[in-house]
């Protein structure tokens, strides 16, 4: 009885003392310091938000289609169009469900004053491989002055005033000029100009598109050893063969076994050629996302190749909601075809794979952490690189897998290359020397991630012991940012490593110090390739052009445009012959170009997947 007495008595305390909580409240509130603006002012936001018995935790800013958190405000800016432009503030309390959203819309006037652009260049017949002047005669509006200067010669940048510019390829190109005055007023002129063929310059030999639906996105070319013939595939899971004079061969139905979302916007792996011909590839996009039937499957096709190709060698579904996503492509050895998924199998929820090349046979799989976008080379010692993808908002960086008889065993995550920062999807290159190169999003573990956003590592492979933590050789930070669009690396044959993120190629000692940075036109995407000769080559996705460094300076000498967009790697064949897959009014192409190369980097991870076949398996 005392008990029950006592248990009333605690149970009115607890009532009396839950009173409820003071009237609380949140406002959101901003003023700009004028009502309106001219193109080129400094606009200022300042904060007025307040709140009662509560604090602010979170203060979104949205305005021209950007999105920014700051507690106090942005950073003071310039608007360079005129226009009336709508700014809204959300604020959030420490409550999480109390906010507050405040707008203003803020009035930039155009005056219709602009400086006017123009420019004049000699001599006036273009020949490829002759210096050419370009002399600016733009004007600016009374009272104003230019300056700034920006040149773009196809996918070549440039900021002289009077620039000289040397074309390495041929066709047509557009030349532009826009200049900026002192109030951040623009003009355009654009010129598209006739360049003609010279000695070693870059051309189109032939163009083919290849599939009437389906996007390019992440899927490259791939040649067979003697560069005899060319694989291509697309979104819409057809694979298709055509020899180096540009003649379709045959075509291949990858997406037979009705696999999920065909003809998609999504990526797709590149198809990879074994030393006998063998083409394998993997389709199937049942990502949540694409709104796929999750009880299908993406599937790995063996194909065979040649003239007389096109038919299957065999056929092997991957299990039910598994995604064929990744960047890159399957990787050959010997023996075996390894794939990553970017969503496992549900009958056993691992999403690295290796399957035997003659029959298809599943020999082995293991879980990865998360799904991967892509990275997995295979080393001669039977090791295998794979990279890892992000989970819970963490990234492990880089498998080993160590081979055990018949079966591998894995590196644990704080094992593994990069343990702490996001592969993202890139692909790894291997140096004729065993030393691994991988690039990463920065996640902060061993630099600033206001410093920057990317980081290459370096790891030597013979220095790798299972069960032991590798230290890397060194570890480089680069411009740019490792986004998840199968940004990768090379090596050339001493040791010079070629990056690509998405606004900058960059060159890296052996050592790990930066030779330069060549900041690109448009946005880079894919790996970079190597000729023979050298020279480094890169899409441009968002010029739709194939652009041509210079080794020792990282100068580009070549621009050629080929498609609207080009989301892939280029591929550089034994003959020399690069090859790149893009879109070309609205269908997936082939565009076939010559240049002064006779074959690719010898001794080398001269491109994605580190030879023409894309097979990932080189040293």
């Amino acid at each position: 009885m005392k008990r029950i007495i006592y248990l009333l008595v605690a149970a009115i305390g607890l009532l009396v003392g839950c009173t409820p909580d003071e009237e609380t409240w949140v406002q959101a509130g901003f003023t700009t310091d004028k009502e309106s603006y001219e193109i080129g002012d400094l606009i200022t936001l300042t904060n007025t938000s307040t709140a009662e018995n509560a604090q602010i935790a979170v203060c979104k800013w949205e305005f021209m289609g950007k999105v920014s958190y700051e507690l106090t405000a942005p950073e003071p800016f310039s608007v360079e169009e005129g226009g009336d432009y709508l700014f809204r503030l959300t604020v959030t309390s420490d409550r999480g469900a109390m906010k507050s959203v405040f707008e203003k819309t803020i009035k930039i006037i155009d005056d219709g004053v602009r400086p006017t652009a123009d420019f004049s260049w000699l001599p006036e017949r273009i020949v490829a491989g002759e210096e050419v002047a370009f002399t600016d005669q733009s004007k600016a509006a009374e009272g104003s002055e230019i300056v700034k200067r920006e040149w773009t010669f196809g996918a070549i940048l440039s900021t002289e005033e009077n620039p000289k510019i040397t074309f390495g390829s041929h066709g047509k190109i557009n030349v532009s000029l826009t200049v900026t005055d002192n109030k951040k007023r623009k003009d355009t002129k654009t010129v598209t100009m006739d360049i003609a063929k010279g000695a070693g310059s870059l051309g189109v030999l032939w163009s083919h598109s290849y599939d009437e639906q389906g996007v390019v996105y992440g899927t490259s070319p791939a040649t067979s050893t003697d560069g005899q013939y060319i694989y291509v595939s697309s979104s819409n899971y057809n694979l298709v063969c055509f020899t180096k004079l540009g003649e379709r061969t045959w075509g291949f139905d990858c997406g037979q076994n009705n696999e999920p979302n065909r003809g998609s916007d999504y990526q797709h792996p590149t198809p990879t050629v074994d030393s006998d011909g063998t083409v394998y590839v993997a389709v199937g996009d049942n990502t949540t996302k694409a709104g796929a039937d999750a009880s299908k499957s993406a599937s790995l096709y063996a194909v065979k190749g040649g003239a007389d190709g096109g038919t299957q060698m065999w056929f092997t579904a991957i299990g039910a909601k598994s995604s064929m996503r990744p960047f890159g492509a399957p990787a050959v050895t010997d023996q075996y075809v390894m794939i990553l998924t970017n969503s496992a199998p549900s009958t056993d929820g691992k999403h690295f794979r290796i399957y035997d090349k003659v029959s298809g046979v599943l020999k082995y799989s293991e879980k990865t952490s998360s799904g991967s976008y892509g990275g997995c080379v295979g080393l001669k010692d039977g090791r295998i690189l794979v990279n890892t993808g992000q989970s819970s908002g963490r990234s492990y960086g880089t498998h080993i897998f160590f081979p055990e008889g018949n079966s591998w065993s894995k590196s644990t995550n704080e094992q593994n290359y990069a343990p702490n920062d996001q592969p993202n999807g890139s692909q790894i290159a291997i140096g004729a020397d065993g030393k691994a190169y991988i690039l990463c999003l920065n996640l902060g573990a061993r630099i600033s991630t206001n410093e920057t956003k990317a980081l290459v590592y370096c790891y030597d492979t013979k220095k790798t012991t299972k069960g032991q933590v590798s230290t890397p050789e060194w570890y480089t930070a680069v411009k740019g940012e490792n986004k998840q669009t199968g940004y990768g690396l090379v090596v050339d044959g001493n040791g010079v490593v070629y990056v690509a993120t998405d606004k900058y190629i960059t060159a890296i000692s052996s050592t790990g110090s930066v030779l330069w940075a060549t900041e690109v036109a448009g946005t880079a995407y894919g790996v970079p390739a190597i000729d023979n000769e050298g020279y480094i080559y890169y899409n441009d996705a968002e010029k739709g052009s194939l652009v041509k460094l210079e080794p020792a300076t990282g100068k580009a000498i070549a621009s050629l445009q080929l498609g609207t967009e080009l989301k892939s790697s280029p591929t550089i064949s034994a003959d020399g012959t690069i090859y790149v897959t893009g879109m070309l009014e609205g269908k997936p192409t082939l565009f076939a170009v010559e240049g002064a190369a006779t074959g690719y980097a010898a001794n080398a991870w001269s491109q994605m997947g580190g030879n023409p076949g894309k097979s990932g398996y080189m040293y």
